[in-house]
């Protein structure tokens, strides 16, 4: 576990527009676009995924002063998860409801990323991968179609949002080597 109570340097923002994957992949990570209903099986193996990561000797240390440490990776990948069940239980409740904005960089700092414990890490992001897992293999037909609005104006449908954050999810895995 980390003991440092002193945040490190912040991690310098991405202001990329990353729904570009949903249509064209990542050719940075090798992320493709998935059929959405095999989200719930792809939550489940990158929880698995993460546990060698973060089982790794320096998990919580930053390979260089401005890059995560993995188990800051791991717990923004955590709570990108809780986002996409959020996301989808508003998008299965409501009409075309207003998604609520995360910002990585500003959450990271607010929750201590730097302080977290591999293992307790692992232990929320198993749990809310199975969760959101679960929640996503009861989507079926027309409900993946179903839309919800960013604060930006981007329109997202479950399928999409579904590529979205299983990029994200991928791709942090890759910073990682996992």
């Amino acid at each position: 576990m980390t003991t440092n109570m002193t945040p490190p340097p912040e991690v310098p923002g991405d202001d990329r527009d990353w729904t570009f994957v949903i249509d064209q992949g990542c050719t940075e990570c090798g992320f493709q676009p998935f059929p959405p209903n095999q989200m719930g099986d792809r939550l489940r193996s990158a929880a698995e995924r993460w546990r060698p990561v973060l089982e790794r000797a320096g998990a919580t240390q930053r390979p260089e002063e401005q890059t995560w440490s993995p188990v800051e990776y791991a717990c923004h990948v955590r709570d990108m998860i809780t986002v996409l069940q959020q996301r989808v239980e508003a998008m299965l409740s409501q009409r075309n409801p207003d998604l609520e904005d995360l910002e990585g960089d500003a959450e990271a700092v607010r929750r201590g990323y730097w302080r977290a414990d591999s293992q307790t890490v692992l232990a929320e992001l198993t749990q809310n991968a199975q969760l959101t897992a679960d929640l996503m293999d009861t989507v079926e037909g027309q409900q993946w179609e179903l839309p919800g609005r960013r604060s930006d104006g981007f329109e997202f449908t479950i399928a999409t949002l579904c590529l979205y954050i299983g990029h994200e999810m991928e791709h942090h895995l890759y910073d990682v080597n996992g």
